[in-house]
């Protein structure tokens, strides 16, 4: 099948590959795939994108982390290509969920043409995600972590600085969610997360309500571990279609690490089957 490579070279594990494309490259032809959009080691995403538009690829393999294979899926929704995600961030969450083995040139081996399955994606206020939203108080530290990569510790003191503010400074309960009818819960954060492929056909929505400093000092150690929406101090909510309101106008949030603004109220869509994906390679 004729296939198009997208490589994010700056993504966490990628970056730390000499010629990431080329090895890459390489592991997609081993595998039997006809690559017919070329691009040279280290251009840009849009030069690759497009190369990529320009060219009669079926597949597009897309290597970098959750927010490079985010974009991915929102380009391709468009055009119904058929979508092969390939891990090369730091947490890989997706590429995790769908199975992948960790290394990206083991997983770009392991596919084979043929096989197409169809991939759940959600959508908050019109805009793609493909494995959790978290809106409020973290998404402030969001910035403060990508100045940390690559800086050791001298990338560390802004982000405890940030840490320590949101820790002591009074919550805000400045988001709210409809719980039952006439009744709503008030808190400071809220995590959207997908259903595990061939779950549920529910988002689930948690809403954080720290009652005390100790509370938010947990959930802050739960948010860097990935696992916000297990803290005990959440009121809960599933479906195919949520809305969160907030007190502002606008709310920040991030999907799938990439954060932005977006007008309140914000409403959660889950799609199912909308998008073409290549059957991923199991894990080793």
């Amino acid at each position: 099948m004729k296939a198009a490579l997208i490589v994010n070279g700056r993504a966490g594990a990628l970056s730390a590959v000499a010629a990431p494309r080329a090895a890459l490259e390489a592991a997609l032809r081993e595998a039997g795939f006809d690559l017919v959009a070329s691009a040279e080691e280290g251009a840009s995403l849009d030069v690759q994108w497009a190369a990529t538009d320009a060219s009669a690829a079926e597949i597009v393999f897309v290597a970098g982390g959750d927010g490079t294979l985010r974009d991915a899926a929102e380009r391709l929704l468009k055009t119904g290509r058929i979508f092969a995600p390939l891990p090369g961030g730091t947490m890989n969450r997706v590429c995790r969920r769908l199975g992948l083995p960790p290394d990206p040139i083991m997983a770009a081996r392991g596919y084979r043409a043929g096989a197409v399955v169809a991939l759940d994606v959600a959508t908050a206020n019109g805009e793609v995600f493909l494995y959790q939203s978290i809106i409020g108080v973290p998404t402030r530290l969001m910035r403060f972590r990508e100045m940390q990569r690559g800086a050791g510790m001298r990338g560390w003191w802004p982000l405890l600085r940030a840490l320590t503010r949101e820790l002591f400074r009074p919550s805000s309960r400045a988001i709210a969610l409809h719980v039952a009818p006439g009744r709503r819960a008030r808190g400071h954060a809220a995590v959207v997360t997908m259903p595990e492929p061939g779950g549920t056909a529910s988002l689930t929505l948690h809403l954080v309500r720290p009652p005390h400093g100790v509370a938010r000092f947990r959930q802050v150690l739960r948010w860097f571990r990935g696992r916000l929406g297990e803290d005990p101090d959440i009121a809960s909510r599933e479906g195919a279609r949520l809305v969160l309101h907030g007190r502002a106008t606008w709310l920040r949030l991030s999907l799938d690490g990439e954060t932005r603004l977006s007008p309140s109220p914000l409403r959660f869509r889950l799609h199912r089957g909308a998008l073409r994906l290549l059957a991923p390679p199991a894990a080793g």
